[in-house]
């Protein structure tokens, strides 16, 4: 009989990279959805289960019969921290708390982010894991929470936390975005001279995948990401290659000028009840006075791991 692992998050776009991956592995897949599910799927080795982040009992239910737990359900958007800490810290902690009650899970891997750490001052420095963890953003702080509460799982569960930079790959929601800008030949550079760092999905799942069945990283925290870093105007000079059309003019914008779109996209979004492709906060992580760069050394190190060169990746992903 196949062993099941429950994904929160799984119907987005790492989770359902991931529970490819899983079942390639000989795995069943369970994943948490919020609502009632109108059909399962059409693989009998995926079920969709409901449950609530707010509801330890119902999070105990779908975890029966589990043997482990990837924890990617997060939100990169928020219009305050209350927003973010909801999703990101209280829902993790009611995780670990249903884990704990779930004598039967083994491993748990948890996706949290580079915002967690905080930023790179120099480019030729970037963040490591053992660099005291300075979050400028709702989001990084809120994940960072998340973080330790993972850290609350009882003995006997093998726990992995995993940091990836910029996610990108096929029909990703927020890389496609700046896709659709790059297509239409103009944007607003909003990360004016930053370097930053990439993980294609396909590596981030291999890493996933790596972090649950390697019994050496019990307890360990990894960046993931391919180690060269790169500027924002050589990504989209890449995008745009990817794509077959020209380079999109890149008019920089003002902080100040940044702040009233981001006002203006939260209110569309509030009013349609849609996500903002800009808020307070992301524009808080664009400005800061450094570079979202991490390196990947350690896990590398450990496992061997080869990973996609952005411009390659980029070509895979458009």
């Amino acid at each position: 009989m196949k062993n099941t692992i429950l994904i929160t998050g799984g119907n987005g776009f790492i989770g359902r990279a991931l529970t490819d991956k899983l079942l390639q592995e000989g795995y069943n897949v369970r994943i948490v959805t919020r609502r009632t599910p109108k059909q399962q799927p059409a693989n009998p080795a995926v079920t969709l289960v409901q449950a609530d982040y707010n509801d330890v009992k119902s999070l105990e239910k779908a975890l029966s019969g589990c043997v482990g737990v990837f924890h990617l359900a997060a939100a990169i958007f928020g219009f305050n921290r209350a927003d973010f800490e909801q999703a990101n810290v209280i829902a993790a902690q009611n995780v670990v708390a249903a884990v704990n009650n779930t004598p039967e899970i083994k491993t748990f891997v948890h996706v949290s982010s580079l915002a967690a750490s905080g930023y790179a001052a120099d480019k030729d420095h970037p963040r490591t894991e053992d660099m005291e963890p300075k979050p400028v953003s709702d989001y990084g702080i809120t994940k960072l929470g998340g973080e330790k509460a993972v850290k609350t799982l009882r003995p006997g569960v093998k726990w992995t936390i995993i940091r990836p930079p910029i996610v990108y790959g096929k029909n990703d929601s927020g890389v496609s975005k700046i896709a659709l800008w790059v297509k239409r030949g103009l944007m607003v550079n909003t990360s004016g001279n930053g370097y930053f760092s990439f993980v294609h999905v396909s590596d981030l799942v291999e890493a996933l995948w790596q972090a649950f069945i390697r019994p050496e990283t019990d307890k360990e925290t990894y960046f993931i990401t391919e180690e060269a870093v790169y500027s924002w105007d050589y990504f989209i000079t890449q995008m745009a290659r990817a794509m077959n059309c020209h380079k999109p003019f890149m008019p920089s914008a003002p902080k100040w000028m940044m702040r009233v779109a981001a006002w203006v996209y939260e209110l569309v979004a509030r009013i349609t009840g849609a996500q903002p492709a800009l808020n307070y906060d992301k524009v808080t992580e664009a400005t800061i006075p450094g570079h979202w760069i991490c390196s990947g050394k350690k896990w590398q190190a450990l496992t061997g791991q080869k990973f996609t060169p952005l411009a390659e990746g980029l070509k895979k992903s458009f």
